[in-house]
């Protein structure tokens, strides 16, 4: 799939340690219940602002599935929020 939607959990800068950060995250997320939580690097899509490593977790169809899954971690991660994926 070129687009799909996704919840960011935190987006990391890719300088120093970012990289690190973001997979031990990505794995906390995993430990707290979030399935399919992983890192991405923002540069590799058109529709991020490069130069970061996106916590994400899940991929979704709509715009409206992943605001709802958004919503449902927002109790562990208040900032989540569903965004737009284009390579």
């Amino acid at each position: 799939a070129a687009s799909g939607y996704t919840v960011v959990i935190a987006s990391i800068p890719r300088r120093g340690t970012g990289l690190a950060d973001a997979t031990a995250k990505a794995k906390e997320a995993l430990a707290r219940g979030i399935r399919g939580a992983g890192v991405l690097d923002s540069g590799k899509f058109a529709s991020l602002h490069p130069g970061y490593y996106v916590v994400f977790a899940g991929v979704y169809p709509t715009l409206e599935r992943a605001q709802t899954a958004a919503h449902s971690v927002a109790s562990k991660y208040p900032n989540a929020y569903a965004r737009q994926v284009t390579r």
